[in-house]
């Protein structure tokens, strides 16, 4: 095995593994609902994760952000990009909404990243990035339309996956003009103390803040700081290091296909052929915008022409 095909195969394990610890704090979230409410859950996440984080950057000798205007970028973007995506995912899947659709909506950021790069940057959208939102929308309308009974607080939960969309899309562009020097834990530490004290102020308003400390709990709120939070930064700070950010969104599309699979062995949730075929075209969408497909055909016709190639024979 040559050094680029060991480094290719590591990048392709880094990207895998910090797609499945995203999909899975999904499930992780859902876990912990029983015994707080959303709110509540991500107060104590945020602040043991703001703690973990801050041990990191100590012990690390991460770099601080250089000045106050750098601290506010880095807070505004983790407003966006942490709070407002966790609060509106968590209280979808609180009102309802099974953990795989959840995950499904929020699939679609790297195309309305796409679209929103244009907006801001003035990057240009090829035709395929503009199909490849219109069949990501689709396939979301197919597995939410295929819902039996509309609930108020059903689609309540809706709406709430697609503001927890947009914080992500919003964040992701903010920090990607504004915060292009951010260190990921010194950066995350920032992030998520901001996070913890709007998600304690809003909390605050919404009755006592309550937790019930069962075993299941503990766990749950264990994954999310530990496997979820430091696990997939850490991931995600290598393939950042490696300069493979670009495959984490290339692969993106599995993280509603994961967190189906993690949610039916969680909860036993099952989709049915519609909503599944409507996953696929969202996933089919997204890989659209996300994937070179010249570069990918490329490729392969340069495996066939090496393998065509003959061997000399060479006698002795």
């Amino acid at each position: 095995m040559t050094d680029k095909t060991s480094e290719n195969l590591s990048v392709a394990v880094y990207s895998l593994l910090f797609i499945v610890l995203y999909g899975s704090g999904f499930i992780g979230a859902k876990l912990g609902f029983p015994y707080a409410k959303p709110l509540v859950f991500l107060v104590w996440r945020f602040m043991i994760t703001t703690l973990l984080l801050l041990i990191i950057s100590i012990f690390v000798k991460a770099k601080w952000p250089r000045n106050l205007k750098e601290t506010l970028h880095i807070t505004v973007s983790g407003l966006f990009l942490v709070c407002l995506f966790s609060i509106g995912t968590w209280v979808s899947m609180d009102m309802g909404v099974p953990p795989a659709i959840s995950a499904l909506i929020i699939a679609l950021q790297p195309i309305i990243v796409a679209i929103g790069s244009f907006l801001v940057f003035r990057k240009k959208v090829r035709k395929k990035q503009w199909l490849g939102l219109v069949i990501g929308l689709a396939g979301v309308a197919l597995v939410v339309g295929k819902q039996t009974s509309f609930s108020t607080q059903y689609l309540l939960g809706i709406v709430m996956s697609f503001l927890g969309l947009i914080g992500l899309a919003v964040g992701n562009l903010y920090q990607k003009k504004f915060c292009t020097s951010m260190n990921i834990f010194t950066g995350g530490v920032i992030q998520s103390f901001a996070s913890g004290v709007v998600c304690y102020l809003l909390a605050r308003q919404f009755g006592p803040m309550t937790v019930q400390w069962t075993g299941q709990f503990v766990f749950s709120l264990f994954w999310m700081c530990i496997i979820v939070s430091l696990g997939a930064i850490s991931f995600l700070y290598i393939l950042l290091k490696k300069g493979e950010s670009h495959k984490v969104a290339s692969l993106f599309y599995l993280v509603p296909i994961v967190t189906a699979i993690i949610s039916y062995f969680a909860f036993n949730t099952t989709l049915g052929t519609v909503q599944l075929f409507g996953m696929m075209a969202t996933a089919a969408g997204v890989a659209l915008v996300n994937i070179d497909v010249k570069k990918i055909i490329a490729l392969i016709n340069s495996l066939v022409r090496r393998k065509s190639i003959p061997h000399k024979n060479i006698s002795v």
